[in-house]
């Protein structure tokens, strides 16, 4: 196998490997980050929407009393 990689044909076969590992490695990479970006993406408009309901919450009226009026509808 050895002697194989000193002859030019085994030459050309060890570039071509070494190629198509270094282009393997840049797509898992890429792959990886695209990934990694979509989840970021996924988890910051989770975050946005909680923190959006909880600002909606806090100016909310939350007194037994006036619950349902806000909806349009009054306890009798």
């Amino acid at each position: 196998m050895i002697a194989f990689l000193f002859t030019p044909i085994g030459r050309y076969v060890a570039i071509g490997a070494v190629i198509l590992m270094a282009l393997g490695a840049v797509y898992v990479k890429i792959r990886a980050d695209a990934v990694a970006e979509v989840a970021a993406a996924a988890t910051a408009d989770a975050l946005g929407r909680v923190q959006d309901a909880v600002r909606a919450g806090d100016s909310a009226v939350i007194s037994p009393e006036r619950l349902l009026e806000t909806d349009g509808h009054r306890r009798d």
